[in-house]
């Protein structure tokens, strides 16, 4: 009896390795760039908290005064993954007294900057948007806020 073989061309299983890793391939990809992009909104958040959070436990002249371009100029220096300039145009910063805070969730407008007189409970508020580099994700903005006694 003769035995029936399949044909030549599916017995071929040259470049079956290519094609497993091309197929493997991009889903990885996307992976580990996602990864990165959610290590750099991480960072972001925890230098943007770490900036406020130094400027409560000893405030800089420039809170004092109540300038606030040049406290913004200030809390860029000390978020390094992120470029001055971008960080000077997107950094939104706002300081108020505790009892004029409002009540309810609002987001950082950058329209207030008071720094109220000695003694007074003040309320720190920044936000900025972190870097992106995969077009897939929504922007995505660190915030921060801090109370202190001036």
């Amino acid at each position: 009896m003769r035995r029936l073989r399949p044909p030549r061309i599916l017995a071929c299983e040259r470049g079956a390795v290519a094609v497993e890793m091309a197929l493997l391939a991009w889903p990885m990809i996307g992976l580990v760039v996602g990864i990165l992009q959610l290590v750099i909104v991480q960072y972001t958040q925890v230098q943007l908290s770490n900036a406020l959070y130094d400027s409560a436990s000893s405030p800089e002249a420039e809170l004092i005064l109540g300038s606030a371009t040049a406290y913004k100029a200030k809390v860029c220096g000390k978020i390094i993954i992120m470029p001055s300039a971008t960080c000077n145009a997107r950094l939104l910063v706002e300081l108020m007294k505790l009892s004029d805070a409002p009540t309810a969730a609002t987001a950082v407008a950058g329209t207030t900057f008071d720094p109220g007189s000695a003694n007074d409970a003040l309320l720190l508020r920044a936000s900025v948007p972190t870097l992106q580099f995969l077009p897939l994700l929504p922007s995505i903005t660190a915030r921060a806020s801090v109370v202190f006694r001036r």
